[in-house]
């Protein structure tokens, strides 16, 4: 799909996002994370689906997973849904235009005009 100029989106954990950034070095990395942990805490007793230990859990992988928000090219909160999803549509409107997209096609054409 990328060699069809397709945007693909994968909406993977974080190490499973380093393996795809190793394979994929200029693919575009945007971290959804919490308002703040305990926005996060809260949303996950509200739910009512887990125990107190799965919470914990949880937590936990959450606290290791924003160590790896460093790796990622943005971060965007996910605090109202539509909200997240339109600041990700404009990381990936301004993406399109970055020069080093451009770039390679227009190095090959001046290098075909020489």
């Amino acid at each position: 799909m990328l060699d069809d100029g397709k945007d693909v989106f994968l909406e993977i954990e974080v190490k499973g996002a380093m393996q795809v950034r190793e394979k994929v070095p200029d693919g575009l990395f945007i971290f959804l994370t919490p308002p703040d942990l305990m926005e996060l805490r809260q949303r996950l007793v509200n739910r009512g689906t887990d125990d107190l230990d799965v919470i914990n859990m949880r937590m936990q992988t959450a606290v290791e997973e924003i160590e790896m928000m460093q790796n990622y090219d943005y971060a965007v909160v996910n605090d109202e849904v539509s909200e997240a999803a339109e600041k990700i549509k404009t990381i990936i409107r301004a993406e399109r235009w970055r020069v080093k997209r451009f770039l390679p096609d227009y190095k090959k054409q001046l290098g075909e005009l020489k």
